[in-house]
């Protein structure tokens, strides 16, 4: 039976970007069976602009803004598929988009995520995401994150995937839940992914499932925001998620790296990032009926999510991996030295 496909994008002041998205998703070879846009409370005309120009659309007005994992938490409900793909506003998808992320689930019943492949709207040849990766010290990175597209073998097995671009099978997001709202945008796509991987569901990449992306273009990549964000979030998805033989077995590796990027943090004067492990610790104590909840519904062994954590990268490699995103996100002003500084850090 051919599935049902719901596409969910959230918005907030960023028309532009959302035009262009939308255009796209009418050149598709499998036109999805519906298209929500929740509107966060945009000043810049959007919804009058939806109308006028995509009357198609179902738009939905939350009135203010509730955040990335509130707003497509309110459309996830809204929306009627089997499947339901999430798109950032400022996602742009090749046409062979929803055939290529559908297939996927079709193939298998377990497969619970999608990810799919975004690039760089600046350098389309770039991977910006092809899933989720995690790491022993609870650090979690975009796979992919600066190789060439055509290097990556597409039905990998990954983690999870980024909720900036991928496909859910409504079924498992039933299972497991939607996006913890709490967190309002950064690292919610992680969090569900652990909960997926909890209950059993796998993900796979769909490397024909190509995005170009205009990276952070809503928070603005290395903002205040974004990393008080990541850091409080990062604390509250391991509070949540991380099983107790798995946190007890890490908690040196989680724990040192936190005390190098709090030192890092606070010889630089980034007083954002500062604040969000402050308010991630005080936040701790009401995560924990949260995980209580998770963690009772476990169905998979210790073994096979172990299996998931790689060995963390460095410092060195972390930092690397920042300036190549920076590098990108600004529109690839020198990124052929970022690039070659990659080749170099290999």
């Amino acid at each position: 039976m051919t599935s049902t496909v719901s596409v969910v994008i959230v918005t907030y002041d960023g028309w532009p970007h959302l035009r262009s998205c939308l255009s796209a998703l009418r050149d598709q070879r499998r036109c999805p069976d519906e298209i929500l846009v929740v509107d966060n409370g945009s000043r810049d005309g959007t919804v009058d602009a939806l109308a006028r120009e995509f009357p198609e659309v179902a738009v939905i007005e939350a009135g203010r803004n509730l955040g990335f994992a509130a707003g497509n938490n309110l459309g996830i409900r809204r929306a009627h598929g089997d499947v339901v793909v999430l798109l950032n506003n400022d996602v742009t998808p090749d046409p062979a988009f929803i055939d290529a992320v559908l297939e996927p689930l079709a193939a298998d019943s377990a497969i619970g995520a999608v990810a799919a492949s975004l690039v760089f709207s600046a350098a389309p040849d770039v991977v910006a995401s092809a899933g989720i990766r995690v790491f022993a010290n609870g650090v979690a990175l975009d796979r992919g994150l600066g190789e060439d597209i055509t290097a990556l073998p597409s039905g990998a097995a990954v983690f999870g995937a980024s909720a900036g671009a991928a496909a859910y099978r409504r079924g498992a997001l039933e299972d497991v839940g939607l996006f913890a709202e709490p967190f309002f945008m950064y690292l919610e796509d992680v969090d569900l992914a652990w909960r997926l991987r909890l209950r059993g569901w796998s993900a796979v990449h769909a490397g024909d499932a190509v995005a170009r992306h205009a990276y952070s273009a809503s928070s603005v990549e290395g903002s205040p925001l974004k990393r008080r964000l990541l850091a409080r979030n990062r604390i509250w998805t391991l509070a949540r998620c991380l099983p107790r033989p798995l946190l007890v077995r890490n908690l040196p590796r989680i724990a040192a790296y936190d005390a190098a990027a709090f030192g890092y943090a606070l010889i630089h004067g980034d007083r954002a990032s500062l604040l969000g492990r402050v308010e991630g610790v005080a936040g701790v104590p009401g995560r924990m009926q949260e995980r209580r909840s998770i963690q009772s519904r476990v169905s998979v062994s210790m073994a096979s999510l172990a299996g998931w954590l790689e060995p963390p990268p460095g410092p060195a490699e972390m930092l690397r991996l920042r300036r190549l995103t920076a590098a990108l996100a600004s529109g690839g002003r020198d990124l052929e030295a970022s690039l070659g500084s990659s080749e170099a850090a290999r």
